[in-house]
């Protein structure tokens, strides 16, 4: 039976660790992914500022698949035939399979970069994009001792980036800078009671001056940098699998993790719809989701009819509970939450740092 994963997100990332017990049940393991590596969302920041160094927060998923005897194909998916179950990659080549997981996490949503006159404009999305904007900062500092810094959209990462934007700038004490954060929304990160007023404090104190309520683009708002944070959304690509999808363009799983229109493909983490009861958007899910489609994938592997598969004892996914949320504020400073607990400052932060190291050193020995 040959599995194939496409993309190299929180999910897959622990079937390559363990990829060795799909291939002593008799399967072939391919990853496609264009990249080698996979960034660590939850760590971005932390690069930005300069807490953590690029080796600290990625995974090498291209040297972790091979370690186990997992095919790596350097290559991007551009379609799916779902009923002869072969992938087009934009090679030109194409790859078939008998099961096929997707892993494929998200783009960013709305306006794109473009080249404006005497400014330099950034993604929060894909994460190494965050290396290249410290880069930046870091030579106006050099060059023109200092820069304005624009971040438009103030969800959790745009947030985080403005504050550890800050942070960096700190460092380097240039003669002018300045870091706005600008939201069509009235509150950071869509926080409320305490935690909103403490973030809000916290904003004002290090100096980074929050705009609630305005919706702007690149043009309308100052700085030589500009950092678009305006959300994600499932990648585009997914429109082209032949598969059935949610009206935000993600695939629609059934509790099993499977695709409703097809019972030979999974999808996980962001690119999915669950349909039982729609997921935020986290990473703490797709960590969930691992065990359920491992398990999942072993049990359809033993099936080479269709039939037989829907009939599979399969492992339902339960996203029951709240979950841990946290921010990394920068200057050593954090905001974690869970359900009405709060932990706020330096011990959030550390707290958060632990618990992603920890993260990382799973798959990084």
């Amino acid at each position: 039976m040959h599995i194939v994963l496409a993309g190299a997100g929180h999910t897959h990332i622990e079937l390559l660790r363990r990829g060795a017990e799909l291939i002593r049940a008799g399967h072939e393991l391919t990853l496609i992914s264009p990249e080698p590596y996979h960034a660590y969302s939850g760590m971005g920041p932390g690069l930005l500022s300069g807490q953590y160094s690029e080796a600290e927060v990625l995974l090498h998923a291209a040297a972790l698949a091979r370690d186990v005897g997992v095919k790596y194909i350097s290559d991007k998916i551009v379609s799916a035939d779902v009923s002869a179950r072969v992938l087009t990659l934009a090679s030109g080549s194409t790859c078939e399979y008998d099961l096929l997981s997707l892993n494929l996490g998200s783009e960013p949503v709305g306006e794109q970069p473009v080249d404006v006159a005497g400014r330099s404009i950034f993604t929060a999305k894909p994460i190494h994009k965050l290396a290249a904007l410290r880069i930046e900062i870091e030579r106006c500092c050099r060059d023109l001792d200092g820069c304005e810094i624009s971040v438009v959209g103030a969800g959790p990462a745009g947030l985080e980036i403005a504050a550890n934007a800050r942070n960096l700038l700190s460092k380097f004490r240039p003669r002018h800078s300045a870091v706005n954060l600008f939201s069509a929304h009235s509150a950071p990160a869509g926080l409320t009671g305490r935690r909103r007023e403490y973030v809000e404090r916290h904003l004002a104190r290090i100096g980074v001056s929050f705009f609630g309520g305005m919706k702007v683009g690149v043009a309308e708002v100052p700085g030589n940098i500009v950092v678009l944070a305006t959300g994600l959304r499932p990648p585009q690509v997914l429109r082209s699998f032949d598969l059935a999808l949610a009206p935000d363009g993600s695939v629609r799983v059934d509790r099993f993790l499977r695709a409703e229109s097809s019972s030979r493909v999974f999808a996980v983490g962001d690119c999915a719809y669950f349909v039982d009861q729609p997921l935020d958007r986290v990473g703490v899910y797709a960590v969930r989701q691992q065990t359920v489609l491992m398990a999942n994938l072993l049990e359809s592997a033993r099936h080479v009819d269709t039939a037989l598969a829907d009939a599979a004892r399969l492992t339902p996914f339960s996203a029951t509970g709240p979950y841990l949320a946290g921010f990394n504020l920068g200057y050593g400073c954090g905001l974690l939450y869970k359900g009405r607990w709060t932990l706020r400052g330096r011990l959030a932060f550390l707290l958060k740092d632990r618990i992603d190291r920890g993260f990382m050193r799973r798959y990084q020995k």
